[in-house]
């Protein structure tokens, strides 16, 4: 009954590995490419690249479900990372970084949706400013305002 079990799997597994990747393109009206979708048929996970009219890659990532899911990138026009981050079935969340069109971190930290919630860094000129954590959007208890050299300059209290 094992081999059997392990056999049936084994063989339908292979079905499904043997699935042919396909590849769905969409254009812009000028015939450049708008986006690339990459899907095997069966498979609820799929990856999708999309692309500025100027062939600069926009963004890609992972869907599952035809829902964002997984790891995801977006880029500026100028090809510079812009933010990344994890999608659980569309909606933004856990650990996200943000950069600015030169490239140099901005921001990183917890997300739930849109909405910045729990611990985070700020940067300026790509360096690391400020520690503290947000709730809700809004900043919350202590914050650490940062040197150079990453020692303690300043601590400013936010109400809960």
């Amino acid at each position: 009954m094992r081999l059997f079990i392990l056999l049936t799997l084994f063989f339908s597994s292979s079905v499904f590995l043997a699935q042919e990747i396909k590849v769905k393109k969409e254009f812009y009206s000028d015939n450049s490419l708008k986006s690339e979708y990459l899907y095997q048929q069966g498979n609820p996970k799929s990856y999708k690249k999309n692309y500025y009219k100027n062939g600069v890659l926009e963004s890609q990532g992972e869907f599952q479900l035809k829902k964002q899911h997984g790891y995801w990138k977006y880029y500026y026009t100028n090809g510079n990372k812009k933010k990344e981050g994890h999608f659980f079935n569309g909606i933004a969340t856990d650990w996200w970084i943000m950069y600015n069109e030169k490239g140099e971190k901005t921001a990183e930290g917890h997300y739930n949706g849109a909405i910045k919630e729990g611990f985070h860094h700020l940067y300026e000129n790509g360096k690391l400013k400020y520690v503290g954590h947000f709730k809700n959007d809004i900043k919350v208890g202590t914050w650490f305002k940062l040197n150079e050299k990453k020692a303690v300059v300043e601590v400013i209290e936010y109400g809960d």
